[in-house]
């Protein structure tokens, strides 16, 4: 029996050590310092007060949206209402895993992104729509995101509108699908975050963000893309340049 035991242990440590994913392989860092150009969602047009929706894959700046990857399976979370017997029903990306390439699909009509314009500094914002409330209330910002970026990058930041406190994850993959890892941002408010790779790799090839926000759900805007950082070897190469050249300068210097 010892045996059988000792064979169940290595087979879940084989299994953690081949999923990619640590707890670690992300490091939350300062939105400002990432730079580059936001996407936010200006150029789509939002005529109705109560938002529009958005059918089908959605492409800004580089970045494809959709609602979720190929691989995964949609199924329904329930998240009760602060201080109310009503339940709020929520995507859930739990099961199943992104198939190599990160190809994504759209929800059904009616049920995948949807669009708002806040009338304020940042106008509009990108959200999920979600499964249909029985109340019939509004699913906007109850549904998942996802994105799949035009390159992988090292980091990325974005903003969160409509958090009021609840939970909410942003699971970061790689392009073979492998996730790197799902952070919680659970109890985060309104506010702008950003995520690095801990050794600075540039493999975060795309997002999914899903939600158990009551009330409001989740919305998103400006997103940041970090620039891949250039290679040790390209830099080496750059400064080796640089050197020759200080070093041909001040011989040219010498025999004048």
């Amino acid at each position: 029996m010892r045996f059988r035991f000792l064979s169940l242990a290595l087979a879940a440590g084989l299994a953690l050590g081949t999923s990619g994913a640590r707890a670690d392989a992300i490091a939350e860092t300062a939105y400002a310092s990432l730079g580059g150009s936001a996407i936010s969602f200006s150029e789509l047009v939002v005529g109705a007060p109560e938002g529009v929706l958005i059918e089908g894959l959605l492409s800004s700046g580089g970045v494809l949206f959709g609602e979720r990857f190929a691989g995964q399976e949609l199924a329904v979370a329930k998240a009760p209402r602060p201080g109310a017997v009503a339940q709020d029903w929520f995507d859930d990306l739990s099961f199943g895993t992104p198939s190599a390439g990160l190809m994504l699909q759209a929800g059904a009509t009616g049920a995948n992104l949807g669009a708002y314009d806040y009338g304020d500094a940042d106008g509009i914002a990108l959200a999920g729509m979600g499964p249909q409330n029985p109340d019939g209330s509004d699913p906007f910002g109850f549904g998942a995101i996802s994105a799949r970026f035009a390159a992988p990058v090292s980091a990325l930041g974005l903003q969160l509108r409509e958090s009021d406190g609840g939970a909410i994850t942003l699971s970061l993959y790689r392009l073979d699908g492998s996730l790197i890892q799902a952070v919680d941002l659970s109890g985060r408010s309104d506010g702008f975050y950003a995520f690095a790779r801990s050794d600075g790799s540039a493999d975060i090839a795309g997002f999914t963000l899903t939600n158990r926000d009551s009330y409001y759900g989740i919305a998103i805007d400006n997103l940041l893309l970090s620039p891949v950082p250039e290679p040790a070897s390209a830099l080496l190469a750059t400064l080796g340049l640089a050197l020759l050249g200080g070093l041909r300068r001040r011989r040219d210097r010498a025999l004048d």
